[in-house]
């Protein structure tokens, strides 16, 4: 039996993501215009330099119809809802919520819009234990990736975020020597 902190945790995700595929239906954004494509550019740091990758999605259902990108979103917030019910017991802890949380987020803690303005008056309004932070703000204070989560999160966002100017060259630099320790330390 999972403990009781990991079912409230559970729960409140499960409601957090009911809330995020409310949001998005009310603000849509265009989602429901365009279709998802068959392939996307994927951008990774690969020991200090940028690397491109085509990769191919599966952006059709069993019948052939192509998915837009508002209803492959929310068959995606269907689907995690369903493993985070479902999970395996070896699963079922704290530590192993963390992931599926930190990566719940990324979409509203990396972008702006109405449907991310909504989701974060909701979470407000629902009282739930979660909050927008700026993550690249503190590890640049600190100086350094303290875990897996803070490494793949600067490993995410620091093409996007270098090629919308929120980050400068400089800083680009610190945070691939910061991106460099943290591989040297778990090798």
């Amino acid at each position: 039996m999972a403990s009781k902190k990991y079912i409230e945790a559970r729960d409140n995700l499960l409601k957090a993501i009911d809330l995020a595929i409310e949001s998005i239906i009310r603000y849509p954004n265009g989602r429901d215009k365009r279709e998802m494509p068959g392939e996307i550019e994927i951008y990774s740091n690969n020991g200090g330099k940028i690397v491109k990758e085509i990769v191919k999605l599966d952006n059709k259902d069993s019948n052939g119809n192509t998915y837009t990108d508002l209803t492959w979103e929310l068959k995606f917030y269907n689907d995690r809802k369903e493993r985070l019910l479902n999970a395996e017991k070896k699963f079922q802890t704290l530590q192993s919520l963390k992931y599926d949380i930190e990566d719940f987020f990324i979409y509203f803690q990396e972008t702006a819009g109405p449907d991310v303005d909504e989701f974060w008056r909701r979470i407000k309004e629902a009282n739930l234990p979660y909050e927008r932070e700026n993550k690249l703000e503190k590890i640049m204070k600190r100086g350094r990736i303290r875990n897996d989560i803070e490494y793949d999160y600067v490993i995410d966002t620091i093409v996007p975020f270098q090629q919308e100017g929120i980050l400068s060259d400089e800083d680009v630099k610190r945070l691939n020597e910061m991106i460099e320790k943290f591989e040297s330390k778990r090798r």
